[in-house]
């Protein structure tokens, strides 16, 4: 027989607040949504609500203690040898006296009638527990009427809260958990499609709903919330979500430049903008190493790498300059110009960075490269 004290971690002496408490701990545990469908897990927390629904109950506790200590006695047996055989050659049998039969008789009465008081009483106990549990379905049932109302009338907000507040679904009710997988997705959705329109406050609400749920914790969900937030002018919640974004181990050059780009735009912090900058560069760089090799920087050219690496580059390159810190920005390029060798970009870093340090001849050097790809190419005034 299941112990459910056991279940629970709870002593057969444990008060109703032990018990609701030892509860809660366990269906956090293992509620199935934190499992991504584990069976095994799933299995663990319908064993914890069953005994919840058990000990919580005064009625159903009581006959669950008289089952674990007297559930034994209607299997027991009562083996009582009076008899005595005696040698073949004798062949007589010993008959015992009264008394002793009445109590083989008295024994066997009572171990029957133990049993049938048992038997009785589990058959009353799942008889209660049937018409119960039919009961709960059909409260259920009319919870879920009200779902699909709300659902009809365009309130998704409503109808997931109504449907979380039932809970784990039971197996009856497959419907209602096929139901809310569908609502999620629904919900999701038009999220996107709010934020594709440019209602972005509407797309945080619609996002909001799904934070209690697995497709929170993904990267796709994440960057959603970032944009929503940089359209919608608050930065600083933006960058909280790309924050987190990186805890979870998200890193890319692209990563790092939208990075780099809120607190540049966003924040107007240039030295934590290059920060991240660097970051996204350095990773490109050592991207190129494990897939090329460490002669990279020879090799490597324009069509070997993605957009958002010229980005980055330019990106380091461009903060330095703004920055004040004109050498780091002549080197930030001295090796980039071999890859994007039209990029008349870095050339204009490059020059109005010997312009800003003085050195006037090697900026007109620079000035006449740049001239080669493109004759019209010049400098912004002073």
């Amino acid at each position: 027989m299941i112990n459910y004290y056991h279940i629970l971690g709870v002593s057969p002496n444990a008060t109703e607040a032990e018990i609701k408490a030892a509860y809660k701990a366990k269906a956090i545990s293992y509620h199935p949504d934190k499992h991504d469908g584990d069976k095994n897990m799933e299995e663990l927390f319908k064993q914890v609500n069953e005994a919840y629904q058990t000990l919580s109950n005064s009625y159903k506790r009581s006959n669950h203690d008289m089952m674990l200590k007297y559930g034994n006695v209607a299997s027991t047996v009562v083996h009582s040898t009076y008899g005595r055989r005696y040698s073949h050659e004798t062949r007589q049998h010993y008959v015992p006296p009264m008394s002793n039969w009445k109590a083989t008789a008295y024994a066997f009465l009572f171990a029957f009638t133990i049993a049938l008081i048992m038997k009785t009483g589990m058959y009353i106990a799942d008889e209660y527990r049937a018409r119960e549990r039919a009961e709960l379905l059909a409260g259920r049932r009319s919870i879920f009427s009200k779902v699909k109302t709300a659902h009809d009338r365009g309130n998704l907000n409503e109808s997931l809260h109504l449907l979380s507040d039932l809970g784990h679904f039971w197996p009856e009710e497959r419907d209602m958990r096929d139901f809310k997988d569908l609502l999620l997705i629904e919900i999701k959705d038009k999220g996107d499609r709010l934020l594709a329109e440019g209602k972005f406050e509407m797309a945080i609400s619609h996002y909001d709903l799904l934070k209690d749920y697995s497709v929170s914790n993904t990267i796709s969900y994440l960057k959603k919330i970032a944009m929503a937030y940089q359209g919608m002018g608050e930065i600083g919640k933006a960058l909280e979500v790309f924050q987190m974004m990186h805890l979870y181990g998200y890193r890319t050059t692209s990563f790092y430049l939208e990075m780099g780009l809120l607190f540049e735009e966003g924040m107007q912090d240039l030295d934590k903008a290059l920060n991240y900058y660097k970051i996204g560069a350095d990773l490109a760089s050592s991207e190129y190493e494990v897939t090329i090799g460490s002669a990279y920087p020879i090799v490597i050219n324009s069509s070997m790498v993605p957009t958002s690496h010229y980005q980055i580059y330019m990106k380091v390159a461009e903060t330095h300059l703004k920055l004040g810190q004109y050498r780091e920005a002549i080197d930030a390029v001295a090796w980039t110009k071999e890859i994007w060798k039209d990029s008349l970009f870095q050339y204009q870093i490059e020059a109005e960075s010997f312009r800003a340090m003085g050195q006037r001849s090697a900026m007109r050097n620079t000035i006449a490269s740049a001239k080669l790809i493109n004759p019209d190419f010049s400098l912004p005034s002073d």
